[in-house]
């Protein structure tokens, strides 16, 4: 593994355990964190915990349990981190995410304990002291409220799409009104039979292209990846979901549970398109799937890359991607894993088709989960400043890792 160590700028501790965060595309110089708190006998279990073993102490001590949470407003500035603002939510945060869309940037969606779908709106022009302003919050109503969603998506193409996995081992895709309420939920048949971690979007750039097929990506506690491709169609009164090929079940690849999906955008000669994985098993994995639309169905894919990383691999953000010429590419992720801390990686594909990942930085001040990480954009002068978390210590470390 190796890499060089990275020792922190700025470190602080926060109220609440620490589950997520993402910088603001739209303000970059802002960044928020969705914590995480389980109130049952003083104690505070983890997000990436079995449910099962949660729900027995439960059904033991016959007391309901609750969480709550709560987002944190941050900015940025040289080696200054300021909290601005706190906004108590009733749910413990399990994921948020801003849009992609350059004409939404400034929304975020955050996902609940109790299967809600929050949304919000960041604007610190407008308001700097309470710049996170609450638009709307709505839930599938076939859901008991002890369903947790525990990831969510946006779609690449079209607004108004959020992708969500369950604690049940749903994929859903639930459309949105023009008050971003939740009025239409689409099953998507890359269910996992336990615990639904993660789900994602092949990437595109063509906002708005309703019609253009998409590969939906879903993981879970079974150790299995699955992908399907999806086209949509958006009347208002019926959205409709058609499945174009799929699913496809990749087995025998993961050694402990999905939890972490980066589909790349770009494909390789051949067709594949680069899919990153990371999992519980501790490895960050590269595959070169084709697409089900291009491949009419069948079922073609390669691991090209396996890299041990010394903890459970629990997200990955892509810092960025540089394709030459000559048909090679270059690719830096940002990987948190738990236990371990945080990982800068840099994955390459050269022309000849042969692929390698390698660890370029190691930060290891973290004393417990490291479940969230992100980074300032944009990244400048081959050096990326991070941001990253750690659940039961609290902790929020900012540090800069050489690309």
């Amino acid at each position: 593994m190796d890499g060089n160590s990275i020792s922190s700028r700025v470190a602080l501790t926060l109220d609440l355990p620490p589950s997520c965060i993402q910088f603001c595309p739209a303000y970059p110089d802002h960044f928020v964190v969705g914590t995480y708190n389980l109130e049952k006998e003083e104690a505070t279990q983890d997000p990436g915990a079995d449910q099962s073993d949660d729900q027995e102490t439960s059904n033991t001590s016959k007391k309901p349990q609750s969480r709550n949470g709560s987002l944190l407003v941050f900015m940025i500035h040289d080696d200054t981190l300021n909290l601005v603002q706190t906004v108590v939510q009733p749910s413990a945060i399990l994921d948020i995410r801003f849009h992609p869309s350059p004409d939404h940037g400034d929304l975020l969606a955050a996902a609940s304990s109790t299967g809600s779908l929050a949304l919000f709106r960041l604007d610190p022009t407008k308001d700097a002291i309470s710049p996170l302003k609450h638009i709307a919050t709505s839930r599938c109503d076939d859901l008991p409220s002890d369903v947790l969603f525990l990831q969510c998506n946006w779609h690449p193409t079209i607004a108004n799409l959020i992708a969500v996995t369950t604690s049940t081992g749903l994929g859903r895709v639930l459309t949105l009104d023009s008050q971003w309420m939740i009025n239409n939920a689409s099953e998507l048949d890359v269910q996992n039979d336990l615990e639904a971690w993660c789900i994602a979007f092949s990437p595109s750039t063509r906002w708005n292209e309703s019609d253009a097929p998409v590969s939906v990506y879903c993981g879970g506690d079974d150790s299995i990846l699955r992908y399907a491709s999806y086209t949509w169609h958006l009347d208002e009164s019926n959205p409709t979901i058609e499945m174009l090929h799929g699913p496809v079940v990749i087995r025998g690849q993961h050694e402990a549970g999905v939890t972490a999906i980066l589909p790349l955008p770009f494909l390789v000669a051949g067709g594949g398109r680069a899919v990153v994985t990371g999992s519980y098993d501790e490895h960050i994995r590269v595959f070169l799937i084709h697409d089900l639309q291009t491949s009419y169905g069948a079922k073609r894919l390669q691991l090209v890359a396996d890299e041990g990383l010394g903890g459970g691999v629990w997200r990955l953000d892509l810092i960025e991607c540089r394709a030459s010429d000559d048909g090679s590419v270059k690719v830096h992720v940002l990987a948190s894993c738990m236990h371990a801390g945080a990982r800068a990686v840099e994955i390459v594909g050269d022309r000849d088709g042969q692929w390698s990942c390698r660890v370029l930085g190691r930060f290891e001040e973290h004393k417990s989960m490291n479940y969230g990480s992100d980074f300032a954009r944009p990244v400048l002068g081959g050096r990326v400043r991070c941001v990253s978390t750690s659940f039961y210590d609290k902790l929020l470390c900012l540090w800069d890792c050489e690309l």
